[in-house]
């Protein structure tokens, strides 16, 4: 930590708004706030920071629980007192400062869990559902949403609170309407996406890794230990993909470019030195075609070129073209052959 912070440990700063400090730390706490007028910023900063993270879970109420407690105990110490030679009256009117005291004690637990539910009114849940087409709508603040087949998205009816949260099970595509004020955070299981403003998909199927592509802007992709109260975290710009594996207990930056990453949402292959092989997968997978070769060495060549909205036709046309390649067609049998691949073009 930097001078300012006199080097106090921040799990002591942590300890203390979770509210789990003894007399002693508090103190040394609170005189370390006291001492300098930053101190106190830079402990401002860290619960904003491990709030957004989920360290400081559950978010610390601001009350005084300690000094509450020994209001409390003063007021009952008196009834702890042998009853010898005082008065009836004397005992009725302490008996009746401990009845007001313990009433004012209900009535503080009582509001705080009356301004708790005030506040955590659940808001209408709406749920948007996928089933063999792909959809599309727009969100409570102006954000749109593409929902893949065989996915679902809930968020509330209204974003009132400090974050817009939205829970997504399969794959979406989000277009987010700025708002600094109110990040945008998806919850997809495992992982959570979080963001301002900006284009992003989301790939989160049970059981499979989910993965995370931008297109414009930034996000924050990250993982919550809740057992070490811990945060793993990347942040992917413009052009960058990251997943989390099955099993894995951090995210990471995928290297290698994928294809056909947002294929289901702009019909785009960007094919970067691709195998064959793999882009006849593809082809087969969403044109529902079987492509065929004479030679098992035309699958080594490798394809670098952009398809938007080109059908299989177009696509296996340009291949051929490529490779100096003949291209046989029969319904959605196509079948290639000749010598394979020129030198240059591995």
């Amino acid at each position: 930590m930097n001078q300012n912070n006199q080097d106090i440990d921040e799990s002591l700063l942590l300890q203390y708004l979770l509210g789990n400090t003894e007399n002693e730390n508090r103190s040394m706490v609170e005189n370390w706030l006291d001492a300098d007028s930053g101190n106190r910023k830079n402990l401002d900063r860290l619960e904003a920071l491990w709030l957004e993270t989920g360290k400081l879970n559950p978010p610390p109420l601001v009350v005084d629980v300690d000094k509450a407690w020994e209001r409390f105990s003063d007021r009952t110490k008196d009834l702890e007192k042998p009853l010898a030679g005082i008065s009836r009256q004397s005992v009725s009117i302490r008996f009746l400062r401990f009845a007001l005291g313990a009433a004012a004690m209900i009535l503080l637990i009582f509001g705080i869990y009356t301004t708790i539910r005030l506040f955590t009114v659940k808001v209408k849940e709406i749920e948007m559902a996928a089933g063999t087409s792909i959809i599309s709508d727009t969100l409570p603040d102006g954000s749109m949403v593409t929902l893949n087949r065989q996915s679902k998205l809930s968020y509330p009816e209204e974003f009132t609170n400090e974050e817009r949260c939205l829970t997504l099970t399969g794959e979406a595509y989000f277009n987010v309407s700025k708002d600094p004020l109110k990040p945008f955070i998806v919850d997809a299981g495992r992982a959570k996406v979080k963001v301002l403003g900006t284009t992003f998909n989301v790939s989160a199927y049970p059981e499979k890794e989910i993965r995370v592509t931008v297109n414009e802007g930034r996000v924050l992709f990250f993982v919550v230990d809740t057992l070490l109260k811990d945060t793993s975290s990347i942040v992917l710009e413009a052009g960058m993909t990251g997943t989390l594996k099955p099993g894995a207990a951090s995210p990471e930056i995928v290297t290698d470019s994928i294809p056909d990453n947002l294929f289901w949402v702009n019909h785009t292959f960007d094919f970067n030195g691709t195998p064959l092989a793999e882009v006849f997968r593809m082809l087969e997978q969403y044109f529902d075609i079987k492509v065929s070769v004479s030679q098992q060495d035309i699958l080594n060549c490798r394809l670098s070129a952009s398809f938007v909205n080109d059908p299989a036709d177009r696509i296996m046309t340009v291949v051929a073209e490529s490779f100096g390649l003949k291209l046989s067609m029969k319904g959605k049998n196509y079948n290639l052959s000749g010598n394979g691949c020129s030198k240059g073009s591995k």
